[in-house]
């Protein structure tokens, strides 16, 4: 039986990493140099992915209890719901743009809603920097979902030895977009955009390797709050040398967190609090780009510089509170829904696969 205390911490770190994120959107609305290093939260989630994935499905895939398709459909099945809802309400902005500003027409929005919907980039606004204008948080999901598919395709020949091959050349790969770009990016942005792929190999396999050579689970919560907080520092401080820090994070020390995180349990009072920042990660991380991108709007009659700040943290408790309620009343439902499980009634339990 697995022991739902197992990888508690980790799940606090991708909530961490989540906050991180909102946070460093929020700061982009004031200015876009603050927080450099917050964008490689991404990278971590990457990291957390491939773990999470082979703990959640390398078994039975090796076993012949879950065939590729199956693998394929519940990904799809616990992603998508959030995507759509999200960028449902990227669309209904953009079609005020259409109805009001006259900045799009609706030809355009069919398009980038299509390509939206399907989590793929567009290209259709040459004038903004996005590939991903309805939500810009469902760019990491595009590469999720190739190297998801990647995995499916190899696992089965993926022995330790072949794993740590791929590892290898794939960080060689890494290297080589740090001497391209400057640093870790890639991925959001129409210009640049098919670095992505490159990005997300490594810290995925890594993650996989790491699942594979797990140490022992022992309980330190000193250690387990010490990690949150090394990992709040490394994405908040503003630190030199921007290129060699970023692999340095991506390579070393992001691994490094989740290693020592996935040999620590937490005991039963902070493994609640943990579980609780764990299940809020993902709808806060898909959610915040329309709603962030409405307040965008606001923010544009402010001439007050308080006010904005201001208006940003009321964006923050907006965020946090529809992403809480996009989760507990429409993704919890759906997944139950997609799982065959009967409509969700007072007092039950939900546990996300």
């Amino acid at each position: 039986m697995k022991n739902p205390s197992r990888f508690v911490l980790l799940d606090g770190l991708r909530g961490v990493a989540a906050f991180i994120v909102l946070v460093f959107h929020l700061v982009q609305q004031h200015t876009l140099t603050a927080l450099p290093y917050a964008g490689l939260a991404v990278d971590f989630f990457y990291v957390l992915s491939g773990f999470v994935i082979a703990y959640a499905y390398e078994r039975k895939i090796l076993s012949g209890q879950l065939q590729p398709r199956e693998f394929i459909e519940a990904r799809i099945k616990r992603l998508y719901p959030l995507i759509f809802l999200s960028t449902s309400i990227g669309i209904s902005t953009a079609l005020l743009a259409v109805m009001f500003k006259d900045s799009i027409t609706m030809l355009q929005l069919l398009k980038v809603s299509a390509l939206g919907l399907l989590v793929l980039p567009s290209f259709v606004f040459p004038q903004w920097l996005t590939a991903y204008p309805l939500n810009m948080a469902s760019w990491s999901l595009t590469f999720e979902a190739f190297v998801n598919l990647v995995y499916i395709s190899i696992v089965r020949k993926l022995t330790n030895g072949a794993l740590i091959l791929l590892v290898a050349s794939s960080w060689l790969a890494l290297v080589a977009l740090v001497i391209h770009v400057h640093g870790i990016a890639g991925g959001n942005n129409q210009e640049g955009w098919s670095l992505g792929f490159v990005r997300v190999v490594f810290p995925f396999f890594i993650g996989i390797a790491l699942y594979r050579f797990r140490p022992q689970p022992k309980e330190r919560p000193i250690t387990g709050i010490i990690l949150l907080l090394v990992l709040c520092a490394i994405l908040t401080l503003n630190v030199p040398h921007y290129a060699l820090c970023s692999l340095i994070y991506v390579s070393i020390i992001f691994p490094a967190i989740v290693y020592a995180g996935s040999g620590i349990n937490i005991p039963n009072g902070i493994s609640a609090f943990l579980q609780q920042l764990g299940l809020l990660s993902y709808p806060i991380y898909i959610m915040q780009g329309p709603i962030l991108r409405i307040g965008e709007e606001i923010m544009k009659h402010m001439n007050s510089k308080a006010m904005m700040w201001f208006f940003s943290l009321f964006e923050f408790s907006v965020v946090i509170l529809v992403s809480w309620i996009a989760s507990k009343y429409f993704d919890e439902p759906v997944q139950r829904i997609l799982r065959g499980q009967k409509p969700f009634r007072q007092g039950e339990l939900i546990r996300p696969s």
